[in-house]
């Protein structure tokens, strides 16, 4: 019976070997499993496992995201929260808008509000002055500065009284005009002289025909030819045009009578001609000083 056993058990193991074309099996009751099998088994079990953990984080963050920024984490909503977005949108929109329209409306207020200007040459002159420039041989277009700024960093302001009328005036002008370019183009004191036209013409258009042969600053035409320009020519005892008059960087008078000696110094080398005593008050004492004098003697 042992021997028939054995040649029983032989032959169903050729059986098996026969249906698993001769693999290595484990019986497993009736499921018979081999080597290649359980390969391809535990292989498909590791890409469910991995489909399963996938669909659990898009689940996870169906509804927010974080990111990590330097200093914490910034909340992102997805689809589920699309009301919100619009919300917080049309919010952000708001705010914006209400920014700009304070900052427009700051910005107006600040342009329409005046500017405070003080100084010993806001006293004399006011508070602008006008500036041409000639767009074409036939065109010139005005330009209005603060007196202020006009005058920054000026070491001479000369005051010219003139206008189109006077003979002499047009025979001294072109020469003005030379030596006015001639003194701002010197080594070291590069645009330190400007000049002021206090306009005598008897009207406005006269005033910018002549004005037009010019390239420095003027008074306007209305307070050159209204009470300001007379209280300027009564002040330094304008007796006859044409008149130039020199400042300096606060006001002081340098000399009256300039008209007369630019043609017996056209190289300016005495430019501005001031006396020594002026010479020497300019070089020991700073101009703060000799302002608050001005001032408290005004």
């Amino acid at each position: 019976s042992f021997s028939q056993e054995t040649a029983t058990l032989s032959a169903d193991e050729a059986t098996a070997s026969d249906t698993t074309g001769g693999e290595d099996v484990t019986d497993l009751g009736d499921v018979v499993v081999g080597d290649n099998a359980m390969a391809d088994l535990t292989d498909l079990v590791e890409d469910l496992d991995a489909e399963n953990n996938v669909a659990e984080k898009e689940e996870e963050c169906a509804t927010e995201i974080d990111v990590v920024e330097e200093e914490g984490l910034l909340t992102i909503p997805f689809a589920d929260d699309a009301e919100t977005v619009e919300a917080t949108e049309d919010a952000t929109t708001t705010t914006n808008e209400a920014e700009s329209d304070a900052t427009t409306q700051t910005e107006a207020e600040a342009a329409a509000a005046p500017v405070v200007q003080s100084g010993p040459f806001i006293d004399l002159l006011g508070e602008t002055l006008l500036s041409l420039e000639m767009v074409d041989d036939a065109h010139a277009q005005v330009h209005q500065h603060y007196t202020n700024e006009a005058l920054s960093g000026k070491k001479v302001v000369g005051l010219y009284f003139s206008a189109d009328w006077c003979g002499p005036c047009k025979q001294f002008t072109p020469d003005l005009v030379n030596f006015y370019n001639k003194m701002n183009a010197r080594r070291g004191k590069q645009n330190e002289f400007e000049i002021i036209w206090i306009s005598r013409c008897r009207t406005v258009d006269d005033f910018g025909q002549y004005f037009t042969q010019m390239n420095w600053l003027a008074l306007p035409p209305d307070e050159a030819m209204g009470q300001r320009g007379q209280l300027l020519g009564d002040k330094y005892k304008v007796k006859g045009i044409p008149s130039l008059v020199l400042l300096d960087e606060i006001g002081n008078v340098i000399t009256t009578d300039a008209r007369n000696k630019i043609p017996a110094d056209k190289a300016g080398i005495g430019f501005p001609w001031r006396s020594p005593l002026s010479v020497l008050i300019s070089a020991l004492v700073p101009r703060s000083f000799r302002l608050l004098v001005k001032t408290q003697l005004a």
